[in-house]
């Protein structure tokens, strides 16, 4: 449907009327929807025309909030977005406000740190501090994506907490450096390499690969665009009001240190809290190896929530579905922190070098994988050991319950068309008959 902006009113255009059509009033031609809600109904008059009727209980807002959830929030809202999207902007607004009133902080510490009202202080020792802070910064944000790039969208949620954290770290060392004048320097340093400036740093790096991956999750009319782009909005909106605080802050906090500490303490603990509180409203669909290895061991404890309650239920169903827990029972309880899921050490992906040592040991592999993968187990308390008879029961339970834990994991509501395991890009082609190639690529796992 093609009309004027705003549905038909506006300037130009008579307010409808406000009223309900009666009981003896003919039935409606068609409603008027906006997104699932109903705006309006139609309905011919006397006079042949086309009259529009706002039902009591309709979907109405005024000008300027109509206008402030197309500024803020992406069109088609909430319809357009997960359900989880309103709470977790939420705390990141409460987060961004702390984080910008605590940086206003940070930036008088290290103006004073680098001489800023200092008369002994110099021009060119200002700027080679300034010079240095920079360079580290790059240097790190450089390090932290070759070594963690990968797993930034395979745990979103782990690093975007871990973001926030060394940003608070990095404002806690700069606003300690005008304390220590001798060792200043050395602390705006180590504060550059995690946070100072943003774009070319590991909080940079981790932050924004991060608001990245979740704007994907987030957006579910293939509307990420719009989905960054309002968050963007809100980010600004928010840092907006947190300048304007900063600037009736910083006056009262001059020359009262206490009061400051106080309030730095009050801003960092409420920041955390809120980027604490933003994650663990994150549901994320898809499986990385912290949801994969909690969905799998709920499926084979036959443990799952039903009427807001953990319940113990027959693993397997008729119709060859295990019982799998569902994203909404596996988000609470994925760890918070990068590292901290499990001690097993596993390579998805690896050289065929490091799985085996010998054509026997291969052959072996063989034996106990499939014509898509094969598997290697080697435990760090025995190197050089592999245990076969494990690594060969463990194939064929997978081949025979693999396949129904896959339709368990679809019936539970997780994507199994993609996935966030990261695995490397090792495979292995069979060769033919005549020592060409052929069959289909195999990866090869590495769990030690």
């Amino acid at each position: 449907m093609v009309g004027p902006e705003g549905g038909g009113t506006g300037p130009g255009w008579p307010a409808p009327p406000r009223v309900s059509p009666g009981p003896s009033a003919p039935p409606p031609l068609c409603r008027e929807l906006w997104g699932p809600r109903e705006a309006a109904r139609y309905q011919g008059d006397s006079r042949g025309g086309l009259q529009r009727l706002v039902p009591p209980g309709a979907c109405s807002h005024s000008g300027l909030r109509r206008a402030a959830a197309r500024v803020l929030l992406p069109q088609g809202y909430p319809e357009s977005v997960s359900p989880d999207y309103l709470q977790y902007q939420c705390w990141d607004a409460l987060q961004a406000l702390c984080s910008t009133l605590t940086g206003a902080l940070a930036t008088r510490a290290v103006l004073q740190a680098v001489g800023v009202g200092d008369s002994a202080a110099t021009v060119t020792g200002a700027t080679l501090t300034w010079v240095l802070r920079d360079g580290v910064g790059m240097v790190t944000r450089i390090a932290f994506a070759w070594l963690q790039g990968t797993r930034l969208d395979c745990e979103a949620k782990q690093w975007r907490l871990v973001a926030d954290v060394l940003n608070d770290l990095a404002l806690v060392l700069e606003l300690l450096a005008p304390a220590w004048p001798p060792i200043g320097p050395a602390l705006l340093t180590l504060a550059a390499a995690v946070k100072v400036p943003l774009p070319q740093c590991i909080v940079g790096v981790a932050g924004g690969a991060t608001r990245a991956a979740l704007a994907v999750h987030q957006a579910r009319r293939d509307n990420m665009a719009d989905v960054a782009a309002k968050d963007s909005s809100q980010e600004t909106l928010v840092n907006g009001a947190g300048l304007l605080l900063a600037l009736l802050l910083l006056p009262l906090l001059e020359g009262r240190p206490w009061l400051t500490g106080l309030v730095v303490t009050l801003l960092l603990v409420t920041h955390l809290g809120a980027n604490v509180g933003a994650v663990g409203a994150l549901c994320l669909p898809t499986l990385n190896r912290p949801r994969l290895r909690l969905a799998l061991g709920g499926a084979l404890r036959g443990v799952v929530r039903g009427g807001g309650a953990l319940a113990h239920r027959p693993i397997w169903e008729d119709g060859g579905v295990i019982n799998v827990p569902s994203p909404e029972d596996v988000n609470p309880r994925e760890p918070l922190l990068p590292g901290f899921s499990t001690r097993l050490n596993l390579h998805l992906g690896a050289p065929l070098h490091r799985l085996v040592k010998s054509e026997a040991e291969f052959k072996k592999a063989l034996e106990c994988g499939t014509e898509d993968y094969i598997i290697v187990l080697r435990p760090s308390q025995a190197p050089g050991m592999v245990p076969w008879g494990v690594v060969a029961e463990s194939s064929r339970l997978w081949r025979t319950l693999g396949p129904a834990f896959l339709r368990g994991l679809t019936a539970a509501g997780w994507e199994t068309h993609r996935h966030l395991l990261a695995p490397d890009e090792w495979q292995l082609e069979w060769a033919g008959s005549e020592g060409g190639a052929s069959g289909k690529p195999c990866p090869s796992p590495h769990p030690q």
